[in-house]
């Protein structure tokens, strides 16, 4: 039997898209989710399986490692891919929302990939992907916490692939805007688009076929691979 991919925060967005694409070519998937949505429902109706999961605090963090290294003796691949995102509340607060996004983005991924490492030595050639931003490279005024976290997640990219290897390998990628929300208004959406030299947003295709890239090239360690349309040729 097929091992399975891990995904985690995979009720919405990217990690959605990437659940149904491995479902729809037959891959066994395991989606850990933090609140209850219809997008759930419908990943358990085609056969995924799917786990609460609270990285906000270490307990959380903690119980959701237990519960998944008992429902997952054998894994493929785990795809870091939880966030949380939020502009910089300011004063006192600054240090509260700094520690959310440390454990949520670096935290987790660091103590479930460890958790979850007898597992994933069962798989031929077992990775881990962490789902960084084009953010981490460049910075963020309104947005430090989120940007300095994110720019962790990629040191700790490649501390776990020095730690790790040669039995693991430990990639990262780094997207900038791939897909609008519905709330996006025109403003946004035509300024959004005017950030890259390519001028599209891509639709999250672009980034799952990267992940399966990182996933399947048995020579790539440590790499962070930026998915950005050339957003820094248009940097000053």
């Amino acid at each position: 039997m097929t091992a399975p991919i891990l995904i985690t925060g995979g009720g919405t967005r990217l990690g959605l898209a990437l659940a149904h694409y491995y479902l729809e070519h037959d891959q066994p998937v395991v989606v850990t989710y933090r609140s209850k949505r219809h997008s759930i429902e419908q990943l358990t109706e085609r056969g995924a399986l799917a786990i609460p999961a609270d990285f906000s605090t270490d307990a959380g963090i903690m119980a959701a490692a237990e519960r998944l290294c008992t429902l997952c003796p054998s894994l493929a691949s785990i795809v870091h891919n939880a966030s949380t995102w939020s502009t910089d509340p300011g004063d006192a607060a600054d240090l509260e929302n700094l520690a959310l996004m440390m454990r949520i983005h670096v935290g987790a991924p660091m103590f479930l990939t460890e958790a979850l490492r007898p597992a994933l030595m069962h798989g031929e050639s077992p990775s881990v992907i962490h789902i960084s931003d084009h953010v981490a490279n460049r910075g963020s005024d309104q947005h430090m916490a989120y940007a300095a976290s994110k720019a962790a997640m990629l040191n700790l990219t490649k501390s776990q692939a020095k730690k790790y290897a040669p039995q693991i390998r430990v990639n990262a990628l780094c997207p900038a805007l791939l897909e609008f929300r519905d709330e996006d208004d025109l403003a946004y959406r035509e300024k959004a688009q005017q950030k890259s030299p390519l001028g599209i947003v891509p639709g999250f295709q672009v980034a799952i076929d990267a992940i399966v890239y990182l996933q399947s090239n048995h020579y790539t360690t440590g790499t962070v691979l930026q998915l950005d349309g050339g957003r820094p040729l248009r940097m000053p």
